[in-house]
Formats: C-alpha cells, structure tokens, sequence
C-alpha cells in the first residue's frame, strides 16, 4: 500500500532534497508560567532562550520549540478542537531512553509505545497539553496494508505490527549509554509533528494539503488521519475526530495551543500556500487560521543564493 506521503519521500530523496515543511516553535497559553515553567525545564529538560516578548521562550540552546504564555484561567479544555499532543523527536536512541529514565526518577507516570516509524513516550504538563518524546525509527518500516479493509503495518522482516504496541520499558532504558538523566535536552531535539483535534477530517485535510503537507494514512474507522512532508518518516502531522465531529474550538479562557510556525523550504510549495493564506507585505510571511481554530504562519527558508541577493 502506496500513500502521497511516501512517494513525496521518494522523490525528495532521489534529488537530495530536505523535507517541503518544518517545524518551527509552538506557543501555549498555561494558567501559572511558573509552574509551567519549572515543568518544561525540569522535566522535559528545555532550557530558556532568550527570545524577546510576551511569555517564556524554551527549547534547546540552538533553537526554540515551545513558549509559555500566560492568561489561562483553566485546564486544557476536552471536547474541543486543538492541540491533541506536540511531539519533540529526540537526535537519538540513547537520548530517548535518557528521556525515559528522567521521567522514572521523577516516579512520572507516561505510556510507552512502539508505532514501528518511530517509539514514543506520552505525558501531559500540569495544564494538560499533551506531550510526545518520540525517537523516529523509518528504518524499521516495511509497508502499510489495508487488506481485507482493516489497516496494518509490516516491518522490514516482514512481521505484523498494529503500531500501537507497548515498549519494554528494560530495553529501552538499557539503551541510555550511561547519560545523566537531569541534564537539559539535546541540542539537536525538534519539534517533530503536531497532532490536532479537528472538527471534520477531509476537509482538513484538503486544507493541510494547501499548506504543503502530502496525505499518508486516512483511517475514517479510527477518525484520524495524518500527513508527510517528504522524509521517509511520514507522520508530520496527525488529526483526529476524537473530541467528536463538528467539535468547535476551546473557550480563550483554557489552556490551549495559540499558535504555531512552520518553514517552507520549496518556493514552489510557498506561493501555492498564498491561496489560503495572508501574506503580510512588509514580512513576505503567510498567515491563517487552521481547521482547528489555531493561528499559524509560514515563512520561506533563505536558502544561500537568497542571502547573498540580500548581501
């Protein structure tokens, strides 16, 4: 079973090409920033950047992947469309099992699972915004099915996977190569893909699909759907019906995703995005609503023969 996601990966590989969209720093609205704050740092391991302007900026010490802002009054609001869950993709295997280890110590509870493309550990912050750690794992994917209409995986040896699997936590710790737990993430961590709650799947999709991202897996069955960007891993993005068809956006009040920032690499994939999106004439940056209800703004990378025209 062939899907968009994995023939755009093929082609982008065939011509040494990078992913058509990245992802930039997400920003989410908490009820207590210092609280939050000490959350992000301590557990997750982010450090504060020095971004100006409203809210706390956290990432790595090369990049910013999340900003805090205040002005909730309550939790992450459920049943309603938005932020389902950001996952952060750890540079390596033991840099994952570090992770895995600093939420032991901290007696944190998570759900460990193989997805076979990639293993992941799921947490919430105190508000309630879903968390993934994720360690991309394309290699050990063989191909979908859908035979006899029911979805399935296949590894490269040819065994079946649901993609919902546990992981053996024992293994999985083995594999941290005696890092230190309580040290900050990685230089190299990302934001890795982005899961939304959406009222209604094939329109979002039709609209993500305006942005740049190319479908992989659309599983009504399941209410989700999810969508690639051109690297053999192909689950970028994620949406599901999961807060129930129709679902409107969280009241301002909650805890919620405000906004995001994607990267376009392709000028072509660029200006096919300025038919649903807003292009602010003194930035050249693109601007709109999603189908959750979540601002976004996407920007052109300067590739070198843009910078020097600017030089």
């Amino acid at each position: 079973m062939d899907t968009p996601a994995l023939a755009l990966a093929r082609q982008r590989a065939s011509g040494n090409l990078p992913e058509r969209l990245t992802w930039g720093p997400l920003t989410l609205s908490v009820t207590n920033l210092d609280r939050a704050t000490a959350f992000w740092t301590e557990v997750i391991g982010f450090v504060r950047r020095p971004d100006q302007g409203p809210g706390v900026a956290l990432g790595t010490p090369d990049r910013t992947l999340v900003v805090l802002a205040p002005g909730a009054t309550s939790p992450v609001a459920r049943g309603h469309t938005g932020m389902y869950h950001v996952a952060f993709g750890m540079p390596s295997q033991a840099e994952f099992s570090r992770r895995m280890q600093r939420f032991i110590d901290l007696r944190l509870p998570f759900s460990p699972v193989d997805h076979l493309m990639s293993k992941a550990i799921y947490l919430s912050d105190p508000d309630g915004h879903g968390i993934e750690i994720a360690f991309e794992t394309p290699e050990r994917f063989g191909r979908f099915t859908d035979a006899g209409g029911r979805f399935g995986m296949y590894d490269t040896e040819g065994r079946a996977h649901s993609g919902r699997e546990r992981l053996e936590v024992r293994a999985e710790l083995a594999m941290a190569d005696g890092t230190d737990p309580a040290l900050p993430l990685h230089h190299d961590a990302t934001v890795a893909h982005l899961h939304l709650h959406v009222p209604a799947l094939d329109p979002s999709l039709d609209w993500f699909e305006g942005v740049g991202f190319a479908r992989n897996l659309t599983l009504p069955d399941f209410g989700m759907a999810d969508m690639g960007t051109g690297a053999p891993y192909t689950h970028r993005l994620a949406m599901n019906l999961w807060a129930g068809p129709g679902a409107r956006p969280a009241p301002a009040s909650s805890a919620r995703l405000l906004s995001y920032r994607l990267e376009a690499t392709d000028r072509t994939n660029f200006a096919a995005a300025k038919a649903q999106l807003t292009q602010d004439p003194a930035t050249g940056v693109l601007t709109g609503t999603d189908p959750a209800g979540v601002t976004l703004t996407l920007s052109l990378r300067a590739t070198e023969d843009q910078k020097e025209d600017a030089a």
